[in-house]
């Protein structure tokens, strides 16, 4: 390979699609982004959370921190977040946190990769609102059903009654 190996991996993860960075433990410093985070140019003061969140501290309920989540678990984790992208507009991201270990097992830095799960989620409550409408239709529906049977089983015992067949089957 002829081509400088930082520039070929910075060309090959700058391809990938979703937001992908890494995150130093210590600090919170992003110290490395790909293009599609639209983060711009990184320096020493780029955070994780000013980045995603437009915040001043750290993850904090109702959000799951990945990087703490990361610390403590010392493994891969996943949770959803609000997130801002280049032009201030909210999208709930599905949000990984991957550990990369130093030599003798040290956690140094957490490698972040996010998928845009927006429409997803705006699909899904739709969803869910219909879901909901077609469970009061339903039992809007069995309860006249319900109501049917009876009056048939009251007319057969009219018809009963006065000597008459029944005139409906009932359950």
């Amino acid at each position: 390979m002829k081509e400088d190996p930082i520039k070929y991996l910075q060309s090959i993860i700058n391809s990938v699609q979703h937001p992908f960075y890494v995150v130093d433990v210590n600090n919170y410093q992003v110290v490395f982004a790909n293009k599609a985070c639209g983060f711009g140019e990184l320096n020493e003061n780029s955070k994780c959370y000013e980045l995603t969140h437009h915040s001043s501290t750290p993850c904090a309920s109702p959000h799951i921190c990945p990087l703490s989540e990361l610390k403590k678990l010392k493994q891969p984790v996943k949770t959803e977040h609000v997130h801002f992208d280049s032009q201030g507009n909210q999208r709930i991201m599905e949000v990984h946190g991957d550990p990369v270990f130093d030599d003798n097992g040290k956690l140094i830095y957490m490698i972040e990769y996010s998928f845009d799960i927006t429409d997803f989620k705006k699909m899904q409550e739709g969803l869910q609102d219909k879901l909901g409408q077609l469970e009061k239709f339903n039992k809007v529906m069995l309860g006249r059903e319900q109501r049917v049977i009876e009056l048939k089983a009251e007319i057969n015992n009219l018809l009963k009654k006065i000597g008459e067949p029944p005139k409906y089957f009932t359950p």
